[in-house]
C-alpha cells in the first residue's frame, strides 16, 4: 500500500470515529430529559398548593418524556417582606447557576410576579396556576406565558347555602388582612350581586384567629360562616391553612361553616361548589406538556374556567338535619355509610360479600377438616388405647385413666392384676395362635363379669387388669370372692376342653391416694404371691406381702455383689456309712449372712439368684470355694467325695464342662472325687441337651447324683439316659418312717431298684437313732442328717476328733 493510500484510509477511519462520537453525543442529548423549575408561593403543608403540586407531579400518568422537576418554595405567607424575595432570588441564582431550564412553572400570584421580574428567567416559557384574579395584570407584556387562572366563584355556593338554610339572614365572611384576603373579598363582592332581599353580608377581616375566636360562639341561628384563606393563630405565628381555619371555626360555633376549597370538606366545611387544587395541578401538567412538546406558550389560551367539585360532608349534613334529597344531583358525599343502593359502593359491597362468602366457605372447610381430623385423631387414639386381639382397653388407656383420675370419678378404686398360670406351657404345647385364642376366651369370660362399676383392661401378653370404682371393704371382699370363681369352669378352645387358672393380685386406694405406679406395683406384688401359691388364687395386698417383696428386692439387689465378693460361705455336711459310721463324703452347702437381713435360707437366695440371672456365677463360685475347702480332705484314708448342687441353667450351658474342668485343675481336685447333684424336675423336658452335657461331664471322670429322689418327675429313663451314679432319697420319706408303712415300702423299693441298677443310695434327713436302725435293716448303706452332724463351715470339721476317726473307716462308693 502506498503512503497516499494509507493517509486516505487513516482519514476515513478518523472521520468514521468522529461521526460515531457525534451520533452518540446526539443520542445522549436527545435522551436527556427536560428541566422544569417549579416555583411555589407558599410552603409545605399549605394544602391548596400541595394539591396543585400533586397534580403536576402526576404528569398525567405519562412515563415517556417525563421532565426533571426542580421545586422551590418561596414561603411568602410567613415571610412577605421584599428583602425575603431578594434573598430567595440570590439563592436561586447561586443554586442553579449555569443550569438551563426548558420551562418555568409558577403556583399562585407571588410566584408568577417574582418570575416575571427576574432577569434570570428571561426567555424561559412560563406556565402558571392558582392565580387569584386576572393574570394579565401580573404578566403585562411578558411573552410566551400561559396558564390556569384560579376560579373563585362563590355565587353558586352562596345560593345553595341559602336554599339549604332558608332561615339565614346574615352571611359572615372570614378573610385575611393581606393581599390574598383582598382578592377573596373582591370575588365575594362579585358573588353577592344576586343576594336576596333581607340578607346582609358581613366581613370579618382579621390578622389572626385570636381576633375572631371570641365572636364565633356568638353567631346566631340566622347566620352562616364562610371561612376563606389562611391566618395565623397569633401574631407572628405559623399561618394555618384553609383546612385548619375551617376546623378551628367548626369547633367554636354551632352554625354551618362553608369554604371554597375541596380539601376543607371533611375538616369542618359542610360543602358546596369547591375549587380543586388537584384538578388545577392536572390541568397545569397538560399545558406544560404541550409547551415542552414544542408548542408556543403564547399560542395556548389562558384557562379561566377551571373545574369545580360539588362535594358535601355527610356528617355535617346529619348535624344540621339535611338529607341527600336536599342536595343537587351529581354531588359527592364524604363519610356516608356504604349502601348497596349506591353505585360507587355497590361493587365494594359485592366484593365484600364475595369475600365474606369465601371466608364462610373457608370456615366451613376448616370446620369440616377439623371434624375429619378430630375423627381421625379419635380413631388413632382408639387404636393406640385398645387391644387388637380382644378389643379391650390396653395399657396406654390404663395409664391415661390412672394419671388423670377421670375413670374413678373421685371415688375409691380397686385394681386387680390377673395373670394366667403356666401360659408359656400352653404356647409351647399348642402354639401361639392357640395361645391367642385362650387369651381371647379368658378376656371374654372376665369381661362377662363387668358391670357399670368395673372395667377390664388387657395389660399385655397373658396379663389383665380389672378396675372397680366406688368399692368399700364389704364390696372388696365380694369382688375377691367373685374373682375366685371367674375361671373355675373349663374353656372350649379350638376343639380342646381346657382348664385355665390365674393368679389375682388385688389392691385398693382411697380417692385422694390414687397413684398409678403404687397401684400397679402393689397389684403385681400380690399377683406374684398368688402365683407362688399356685392355682386360682386371689391375694389382697397387705403389709406382710410388701415386706416379703421388699426383702426379695433387697436380696436380689445384694446377691450379685455378694457372689462377686465371695460373701457366700461354704458349709459341709458329712455323709456316713450305716455299717460303721465312716465318712463317705461331704455335701457342700451354700450359706449367706446378709449384712442387714442376717442369715438367709438357701432356697430364698437361690430363687433370687435364678430371678437375677446370676445362678451360674453362684454355682461356679460355690464349686471353686468348695473345691478349695475340700483340698485338706483329699489325703484322708477314707477317700471321701465332695457333692455340690448344680442348677438346670448350669446343665444346659454348653461351656459348663470346660469351665468346671478349669476349676478342678486350678484347685487341684481330681474329677473322680466330685459328684454333681441335680434334682429330677430340673431334667424334665431337657433330655437331648442334658444327655450331651452329662456325657461330657462323665467323660471328665465326674459322677452324677439325683437329689431329692421321689419328689419330682421320677422316671426310670433318668436312671439310664443320664448315666446316674447315686440316688439321694428325699428326707420327706424319712420324717415319719417309723409310723408310715407306705414310706417304708417306698424306701425299700428305691434301695432294691438301686441295687439292681448298681447305683449307690444316700438317705437324707436322718435325725434319730431309731431311724438309723430301721434304715440299716432296709439296706441303706449311706446316710445324711442331723444325727451325724449339722452343716458347719468347711474348715471346722478338721478339728472334730470323731470326724477324723470316721474318715479312716469310710466305706467306698461304687
Amino acid at each position: 500500500m502506498t503512503e497516499q493510500n494509507m493517509a486516505t484510509a487513516c482519514r476515513r477511519l478518523l472521520m468514521a470515529c468522529l461521526l460515531q462520537c457525534l451520533l452518540v453525543a446526539g443520542g445522549a442529548m436527545a435522551q436527556e430529559p427536560s428541566r422544569v423549575l417549579v416555583l411555589m408561593s407558599y410552603h409545605h403543608g399549605y394544602t391548596w398548593e400541595d394539591h396543585i403540586l400533586d397534580g403536576l407531579e402526576a404528569w398525567g400518568g405519562v412515563v415517556a418524556g417525563r421532565p426533571t422537576l426542580h421545586v422551590e418554595w418561596m414561603d411568602t405567607k410567613r415571610h412577605p417582606q421584599p428583602e425575603a424575595r431578594q434573598r430567595f432570588a440570590r439563592y436561586l441564582a447561586e443554586k442553579h447557576a449555569g443550569r438551563r431550564f426548558d420551562l418555568l412553572v409558577t403556583v399562585d400570584d407571588n410566584a408568577l410576579e417574582f418570575a416575571i421580574r427576574q432577569p434570570m428567567f428571561a426567555g424561559v416559557p412560563i406556565v402558571f396556576a392558582g392565580i387569584n384574579g386576572d393574570p394579565r395584570q401580573i404578566v403585562g407584556g411578558r411573552a410566551n406565558v400561559t396558564g390556569v387562572a384560579e376560579r373563585f366563584d362563590l355565587s353558586r355556593t352562596i345560593k345553595l347555602a341559602q336554599q339549604l338554610h332558608p332561615e339565614v339572614r346574615r352571611l359572615v365572611f372570614l378573610t385575611a388582612a393581606d393581599e390574598s384576603g383582598a382578592g377573596s373579598r373582591a370575588h365575594i363582592a362579585d358573588a353577592l350581586g344576586g343576594l336576596g332581599e333581607g340578607v346582609v353580608a358581613e366581613h370579618w377581616v382579621a390578622r389572626t384567629l385570636g381576633e375572631v375566636e371570641g365572636h364565633l360562639p356568638l353567631l346566631g341561628t340566622d347566620s352562616l360562616l364562610f371561612a376563606l384563606g389562611a391566618l395565623p393563630r397569633v401574631a407572628g405565628g405559623h399561618p394555618l391553612g384553609p383546612e385548619e381555619i375551617v376546623a378551628f371555626a367548626r369547633s367554636r360555633t354551632s352554625r354551618p361553616v362553608y369554604s371554597d376549597l375541596d380539601t376543607t370538606v371533611g375538616n369542618g366545611a359542610l360543602g358546596g361548589y369547591m375549587n380543586s387544587g388537584l384538578e388545577n395541578g392536572r390541568l397545569l401538567a397538560r399545558m406544560a406538556q404541550r409547551v415542552l412538546a414544542g408548542e408556543s406558550a403564547a399560542a395556548i389560551p389562558v384557562v379561566y374556567e377551571t373545574p369545580q367539585a360539588l362535594i358535601f360532608d355527610y356528617r355535617e349534613l346529619q348535624r344540621f338535619g339535611l338529607s341527600e334529597h336536599d342536595l343537587p344531583s351529581g354531588g359527592l358525599l364524604l363519610h356516608r355509610p356504604p349502601s348497596v343502593f349506591d353505585p360507587e359502593y355497590r361493587i365494594f359491597l359485592f366484593g365484600f360479600a364475595a369475600i365474606v362468602a369465601a371466608l364462610l366457605l373457608v370456615l366451613a372447610a376448616v370446620v369440616i377438616r377439623a371434624r375429619i381430623l378430630a375423627a381421625r385423631h379419635a380413631a388413632l387414639h382408639y387404636q393406640a388405647t385398645h387391644d387388637d386381639l380382644t378389643g379391650l382397653p390396653n395399657r396406654a388407656w390404663l395409664n391415661e385413666q390412672l394419671l388423670t383420675g377421670k375413670w374413678s370419678g373421685g371415688r375409691s378404686l380397686v385394681l386387680a392384676m390377673v395373670d394366667i398360670n403356666r401360659f408359656q406351657l400352653i404356647n409351647d404345647t399348642y402354639g401361639h395362635s392357640f395361645g391367642d385364642e385362650v387369651v381371647a376366651s379368658v378376656a371374654q369370660r372376665l369381661a362377662s363379669f363387668q358391670d357399670g362399676q368395673s372395667q377390664l383392661v388387657r395389660f399385655g401378653g397373658d396379663a389383665f387388669v380389672i378396675l372397680r370404682r366406688g368399692a368399700d371393704i364389704e364390696d372388696l371382699q365380694a369382688f375377691c370372692d367373685q374373682c375366685e370363681g371367674m375361671l373355675v369352669e373349663p374353656f372350649d378352645v379350638a376343639g380342646h376342653r381346657l382348664s385355665v387358672s390365674a393368679a389375682f393380685g388385688v389392691t385398693m386406694a382411697a380417692p385422694r391416694e390414687i397413684d398409678r405406679d403404687r397401684l400397679l406395683r402393689e397389684a403385681d406384688t400380690a399377683m406374684h404371691e398368688a402365683k407362688r401359691r399356685r392355682g386360682n388364687q386371689v391375694v389382697l395386698f397387705d403389709g406382710i406381702i410388701h415386706e416379703r417383696a421388699l426383702r426379695q428386692f433387697r436380696l436380689e439387689a445384694g446377691l450379685p455383689n455378694a457372689v462377686a465378693n465371695g460373701e457366700i460361705q461354704v458349709y459341709f455336711q458329712p455323709i456316713v456309712a450305716a455299717s460303721n459310721g465312716g465318712i463317705a463324703g461331704f455335701e457342700a452347702l451354700a450359706r449367706w449372712q446378709h449384712p442387714e437381713l442376717g442369715w438367709v435360707p438357701p432356697p430364698e437366695f437361690i430363687r433370687a439368684a435364678i430371678e437375677t440371672g446370676c445362678i451360674r456365677e453362684l454355682t461356679l463360685s460355690m464349686l471353686r470355694a468348695a473345691c478349695r475347702a475340700f483340698k485338706p480332705y483329699l489325703g484322708a484314708a477314707s477317700h471321701p467325695y465332695l457333692g455340690v448342687n448344680v442348677s438346670v441353667t448350669d446343665i444346659n450351658a454348653e461351656d459348663f464342662p470346660e469351665r468346671l474342668a478349669v476349676i478342678l485343675a486350678e484347685e487341684g481336685v481330681p474329677a473322680e472325687r466330685l459328684i454333681l447333684e441335680v434334682t429330677e424336675d430340673m431334667l424334665l423336658g431337657q433330655d437331648g441337651n442334658v444327655t450331651q452335657v452329662l456325657g461330657r461331664l462323665r467323660a471328665l471322670g465326674l459322677r452324677i447324683a439325683i437329689d431329692d429322689f421321689g419328689t419330682g418327675y421320677s422316671s426310670m429313663s433318668y436312671l439310664s439316659s443320664f448315666m446316674v451314679n447315686i440316688i439321694k432319697i428325699d428326707q420327706s420319706f424319712i420324717r415319719n418312717l417309723q409310723n408310715s408303712p407306705s414310706d417304708q415300702k417306698i424306701v425299700r423299693a428305691i434301695v432294691s431298684m438301686a441295687a439292681d441298677l448298681e447305683l449307690s443310695v444316700v438317705t437324707e434327713g436322718v435325725e434319730t437313732s431309731e431311724q438309723l436302725e430301721l434304715l440299716r435293716q432296709m439296706g441303706c448303706r449311706l446316710l445324711q442328717g442331723y444325727l451325724f452332724g449339722r452343716p458347719q463351715p468347711a474348715h471346722s470339721w478338721m478339728n472334730d476328733e470323731g470326724l477324723q476317726q470316721a474318715l479312716d473307716t469310710s466305706l467306698p462308693i461304687r
